[in-house]
């Protein structure tokens, strides 16, 4: 299933390459060649039949109403010789739906498939090999499809509108898929590209699963308000891996015609952050994620001091980003709705939730002007957040069947990426592959605030001894986001629970600690045969981008033998002309002899006139243009 996924992802890219109509290039050359597929044993079937066929075949869910509009379409592309060969007919009687056909073949794309097949082919193998080199088991780890398809999946429950229903990987690591990602970008271009290829081909097949509708077109001049992660992203005030897909993105939707805005609540918001790292900075042990960036970019407190006071004029000035005042009015009206006070509830931070909440209406009432309030192509505005939980909240507060406010940034990447599917797919790759390791290194790795926000909580706690506490503060830091933050909701909803938990991580600690100094040299060892090991990882790889680079070196030689095919029939079919010309031209002298002495006084005539030798370059250049066909 795997390789089976990650062929048919790089298949969608490839149909694409050079179209901007995803539908017709690809979803229905891959609904013929299911029909193909199903040609070859049957003859009558359902919509239920190749749903099925394309899910075996695909990896993938295609709904039944879109099943049944490709089969429509296929029947209505296909030449009147062809409908009269196959004798294609779709009998629909109320909700079934049904067809038949005297046979039915469908080959032109099946070597690209193939070809798609050995690249997808060599990449999983890559990545095996880059894996048990890094001493990775794996049978114990998610294959590189499911690492893409954490984004396809993610993408597929926004556009249908329903909070992702993914089984929860918390205690999942795709650690090893980053460093592969990593790796290959830097030092293997084909593997990469292949990556990038495969990428779009799952946002195509996220569009695909979830009925999204590509007829209707974007909104030109889309407002974008972002929020606070955000900006701090665009300003490299957070982890280093998050800044380059935002600036990216900022860039992208510059150039797409949309509106950077930024709201005054979310800006005090962003100076409050700042205000905060500056009244704690520690350029030798980092107290908040703000304050750990000054020391990576080198810079010190007087430098934070200076954007604190300049903030609103490097927003407005270098980043081109509006800033709008939320009326007062609007923000109490908002903020005691209940929406607020149900956020208020799970979250940490109550006055974070006041923001989020008044920010996601403000939207509401920015868009309550608009014709169509239930397709996101035509949303006028949209508020942009990192915050997953916060997203998934919103799609809960929808009303009367709208679109919600929220956008995530990979999110708003694919749905940019329909304005122009032939010309962004490389842009939009690189934003959204960097996205995915941004995001799955957050959601590995706890960022200081986090850690913070949880030092707080337990601090309160009046059963932990000093050594316990700095006993959990160790062992908590190891742990994954998403485990913290459920730490985190439970001491609000559950305390008892909390309490509990809090003990259990202590004692699990201490029993880790003893066992750790008899695993250090062994560490130590494995550490060394894999150091030993990993110098046979470069060649490993070449050999594999190797294979792709014969692959595609094999299309584009026969590419040329096509075309020197092409070539080779023109001739022949220019020197018929001229034979049939030739003989055309004996039998009209022999059977009417007195026009030679009309063409005798018709050269007289032209060489009179001084134009012979004109007429004879002519004849020249025609007999050059024959044999250069």
């Amino acid at each position: 299933m795997s390789e089976q996924l990650l062929t048919t992802y790089s298949f969608f890219a490839a149909l694409t390459e050079n179209s901007t109509d995803i539908y017709s290039a690809v979803y229905v050359p891959i609904c013929k060649r299911a029909l193909s597929l199903y040609a070859k044993n049957k003859t009558i079937g359902s919509d239920q039949d190749i749903c099925n066929l394309i899910s075996s075949e695909y990896g993938i869910d295609v709904p039944l109403l879109i099943i049944r509009k490709l089969i429509k379409s296929v029947v209505n592309d296909l030449s009147r010789k062809d409908k009269t060969k196959f004798d294609f007919q779709i009998i629909e009687n109320g909700n079934n739906f049904s067809f038949s056909f005297k046979s039915f073949s469908f080959c032109d794309i099946e070597e690209s498939y193939n070809v798609e097949r050995r690249k997808s082919n060599a990449l999983q193998q890559a990545f095996e090999i880059f894996a048990k080199e890094q001493g990775e088991n794996i049978n114990n780890i998610p294959s590189f499809s499911d690492f893409i398809n954490k984004n396809k999946n993610k993408i597929s429950s926004f556009l249908s509108g329903r909070v992702n229903d993914i089984t929860d990987c918390s205690e999942v690591s795709f650690m090893p898929h980053v460093r592969f990602l990593q790796y290959i970008e830097q030092n293997n271009d084909n593997l990469y590209k292949a990556t990038k290829q495969i990428f779009i081909g799952s946002v195509i097949a996220s569009y695909l699963e979830s009925d999204f509708d590509l007829e209707a077109k974007l909104e030109k001049g889309t407002s974008y308000y972002l929020d606070t992660q955000i900006v701090l992203e665009l300003l490299d005030l957070q982890r280093a891996e998050d800044t380059p897909p935002t600036k990216e993105l900022i860039k992208l939707i510059h150039d797409t015609g949309g509106n950077i805005r930024l709201m005054d609540i979310t800006l005090d918001e962003i100076k409050t952050n700042i205000q905060n790292a500056i009244h704690n900075y520690d350029r030798n042990h980092p107290t908040t994620t703000i304050n750990e960036a000054c020391v990576r970019l080198g810079k010190n407190k007087t430098w934070l001091i200076a954007l604190h006071g300049n903030l609103d004029n490097l927003l407005q000035t270098d980043y081109k980003i509006n800033i709008d005042k939320v009326p007062e009015s609007d923000i109490e009206k908002f903020a005691n709705t209940d929406d607020a006070t149900q956020l208020k509830e799970i979250w940490f931070r109550k006055h974070s939730a006041v923001h989020d909440v008044v920010a996601y209406l403000h939207v509401r009432e920015k868009r309550k002007y608009d014709p169509n309030k239930k397709l996101l192509q035509k949303a006028s505005y949209w508020f942009v957040t990192a915050n997953r939980k916060l997203c998934e909240f919103n799609i809960t507060k929808k009303i009367n069947g709208n679109i919600g406010e929220i956008i995530m940034p990979d999110e708003l990447t694919s749905l940019l990426f329909l304005q122009n599917p032939k010309k962004l797919s490389g842009r939009v790759s690189s934003i959204g592959l960097n996205e995915l390791i941004a995001q799955t290194l957050s959601e590995e790795y706890p960022s200081r605030d986090l850690i913070n926000e949880f030092d707080s909580v337990v601090s309160s706690l009046q059963n932990i001894s000093a050594d316990d506490y700095k006993i959990l503060l160790s062992s908590i830091s190891q742990e994954s986001t998403i485990k913290i933050h459920k730490l985190l909701h439970g001491s609000i909803s559950e305390p008892e629970k909390f309490n509990k938990d809090i003990h259990a991580i202590i004692e699990t600690e201490r029993n880790n600690k003893l066992k750790t100094d008899n695993k250090h040299k062994i560490e130590i060892q494995k550490n060394n045969e894999l150091q030993e090991a990993n110098k046979n990882l470069s060649r490993q790889l070449s050999d594999i981008s190797q294979q792709i680079a014969d692959i595609q070196e094999s299309q584009h030689l026969e590419k040329i033998r096509q075309e020197e095919k092409d070539k080779i029939n023109r001739r022949w079919i220019w020197m018929c002309i001229s034979i049939i010309v030739a003989l055309a031209a004996i039998i009209v002298l022999q059977s009417f002899p007195n026009i030679t002495k009309c063409i005798q006084k018709s050269i007289q005539i032209i060489g009179g006139l001084g134009g012979f030798w004109g007429f004879c370059n002519l004849a020249l250049n025609l007999w050059s243009k024959f044999k250069s066909h």
